[in-house]
This record gives structure tokens, C-alpha cells and sequence, in this order.
């Protein structure tokens, strides 16, 4: 998926979640874990989980607009698809389980080894002192000399090739790209191309081994 040419915003919803400078583990045996969410549910149980006593939700979304042919359209989709974070104590974890929107607690191990899958403290930490609002502002890509770009509209969409020459003035790029069997540097519009790896976000780390 593309994202460039705009803003990209990870806002948390807007129900209480913890902040770095709140104590992450109060009540002590409370802890941070990642909740598997039904397909495209997320906000339902983000919405929903604070209902239930002592848990706290910290689910950050991603707002983007994306270039296609028909232009610029806005979007906004979970940070982690199908997950979001949820604090509480280990015995509430069938509350948890249970609630609207909600698949399961995520797991590590096999059999009756299986045990809930704390999401460590110092990772939390760092998700937060990236967003410590909620909100992280990513700034749009710059186009430069030698990356690597795709075209996404006019008579080269779908094309791949590599910028040799930038003309800011005429919001313009030259690309190096196979034309008729030989390679040519081609003059195109900026709003036509878009960069071919502009996604800041990662995969998760945790891996669900069943439900919980």
C-alpha cells in the first residue's frame, strides 16, 4: 500500500489509555498485552474494553491519503491491523476475552504451556514517547536523486524506474526507465509517481499461537 504526498497521523482513540508519565503497572500484577480483535473490529473493541473494570485500551490508528489515478484519497486504518493494546490484570482475561469486538488475548506456546503474551513495559514506553499525545505527524516523503519510484498515473502507471534528475520548478522529475528496449530518462509529473517502500509502519512481534 502507498502512502505518500500527505500527512500520516497514529491517533489513539479517543477513550483513557496510559501515558508515560502514569504508572503502567498499577495495579502490580497488571500489565500490557495484545488483544487479537474480530476482522475490521478493532474500534468496536477499543470502544468497548474500557467498560470493563481497571482496563485501559491504547489502539493507534493511522490516517493517510493515498495517490491513486483518481487522485488523492483520504484513509484511515487500524496501526496494526487486527490488534490494539489493552492493560489489565491476568485474571480478568476471560472479561477480556469475552467482550464485543474481541477474538482473544494473544498467547505464547504450545499446550498447557500456553501463557498470555505480555507486551514488555520498555516497548510500551517507547510506543508512548513516540506518541506521547497519541498522535504522531510522520513528514511526507522527499523525492531525491537515485530512489526508487512507481508511476501511478498516465501513459507509464505501473512502471518502475529511478529518479536522475529533480526540476522543483516545474514540479517535475526525471526517471530512468525501459522504453522500447533501451533505457531513457523520461520527464514526468510528481503527482504521478509515488515511492515503492514509503510504509513507516512494522509487523508486530508478538505471534498468536491459539486462542486464549
Amino acid at each position: 500500500m502507498a502512502h505518500s504526498g500527505a500527512d500520516i497521523v497514529m491517533e489513539a482513540a479517543t477513550i483513557p489509555f496510559v501515558l508515560p508519565n502514569e504508572e503502567i503497572r498499577s495495579p502490580a500484577e497488571a500489565a500490557w498485552f495484545c488483544v487479537r480483535t474480530q476482522p475490521r473490529r478493532e474500534p468496536l473493541a477499543s470502544r468497548m474494553l474500557p467498560y470493563l473494570n481497571r482496563v485501559k485500551v491504547f489502539f493507534p490508528r493511522v490516517f493517510y491519503s493515498q495517490r491513486t489515478r483518481r487522485g488523492i484519497r483520504k484513509k484511515q486504518e487500524a496501526l496494526f491491523p487486527g490488534y490494539l493494546f489493552a492493560h489489565f490484570s491476568p485474571e480478568g482475561v476471560q472479561q477480556v476475552n469475552y467482550t464485543m469486538g474481541v477474538a482473544s488475548v494473544v498467547r505464547r506456546g504450545r499446550g498447557n504451556e500456553r501463557e498470555l503474551a505480555e507486551v514488555p513495559a520498555a516497548v510500551m514506553e517507547e510506543l508512548f514517547l513516540l506518541s506521547p499525545d497519541g498522535n504522531m505527524r510522520l513528514d511526507d516523503p522527499q523525492f531525491k536523486i537515485g530512489q526508487k519510484i512507481r508511476v501511478i498515473a498516465g501513459v507509464f502507471a505501473g512502471e518502475e524506474g529511478e529518479i536522475v534528475r529533480l526540476a522543483p520548478a516545474k514540479k517535475r522529475v526525471a526517471v530512468l526507465m525501459e522504453f522500447l528496449g533501451q533505457p531513457h530518462a523520461i520527464e514526468i509529473p510528481l503527482e504521478t509517481i509515488d515511492v515503492t517502500n514509503p510504509d513507516p509502519r512494522t509487523t508486530f512481534f508478538v505471534k498468536d499461537t491459539g486462542n486464549g
